[in-house]
């Protein structure tokens, strides 16, 4: 914070404002588990680029053929990290070996073997910055936060837990297993039947013409809430063309 008040006070003064926990990874208690976007919506929008201002059936189709490629490369990540014989999926298993190469790096310079709690200093290497973060494994928290935010145990976590003889491994949350994952997307999708097989309708749809009349001339009022993001696009785009 006084990094960002001391290149732009107004930007200091807004983020002040708003409770930590809902902007920060640092104070959301593990909740995002790293995901850095700003709700699930925009995972979803991912998925379905394209969709937007079609026919209700073009949308319908287009968002299962979508849904059953997504699940269909899904499964076969699944199955190639089957072959492997991982334990976690690819993101835990690349951060786990990644925070373990690291933690050969750390020593532990005090600990306390009835709470399993540490001190891990880390620099080892000549010229490098020195560090000291507090470990307590039993409650899998580390001062530096990563172990917290992504669920796997950081560089720390692992020095300290090699150091009272434990398997770092057993720290990584369950929902990392390669089982879990291949769960998520054991779902099934059918096909759907030609329209002259479906079942009659209990309603009648009703025609207004009145409808898709055009009251004026021009582009159509579109219904999307703008924000700031819009607004800055608009902006740059304007200079663009200046």
């Amino acid at each position: 914070m006084e990094a960002i008040k001391s290149k732009n006070v107004a930007a200091f003064n807004y983020l002040a404002n708003i409770p930590k926990e809902k902007w920060t990874l640092a104070h959301d208690d593990g909740w995002r588990r790293g995901i850095m976007t700003t709700n699930m919506s925009e995972c979803i929008n991912s998925v379905l680029k394209g969709a937007r201002r079609l026919p209700i059936t073009a949308i319908m189709e287009l968002t299962l053929q979508r849904c059953v490629q997504y699940f269909i490369q899904r499964r076969g990540r699944s199955q190639k990290m089957m072959e492997k014989n991982q334990p976690w999926t690819d993101f835990a298993c690349e951060k786990f070996e990644k925070w373990s190469r690291k933690s050969i790096e750390h020593r532990v310079v005090q600990f306390d073997q009835r709470d399993q709690m540490a001190s891990v200093a880390t620099g080892s290497r000549p010229g490098s910055q020195h560090h000291i973060q507090v470990v307590k494994i039993s409650t899998r928290d580390c001062t530096c936060g990563k172990t917290t935010i992504f669920g796997i145990p950081c560089s720390h976590v692992i020095c300290a837990s090699k150091w009272f003889r434990l398997d770092p491994a057993h720290l990584v949350q369950p929902w990392y297993a390669l089982s879990e994952y291949v769960n998520t997307y054991d779902g099934r999708f059918y096909p759907v039947h030609d329209e002259q097989y479906w079942d009659e309708p209990a309603f009648q749809l009703q025609h207004n013409p009145v409808r898709r009349e055009r009251i004026r001339v021009g582009r159509d009022c579109t219904t999307h809430i703008r924000n700031e993001m819009d607004q800055s696009s608009n902006q740059q785009r304007r200079g663009r063309y200046m």
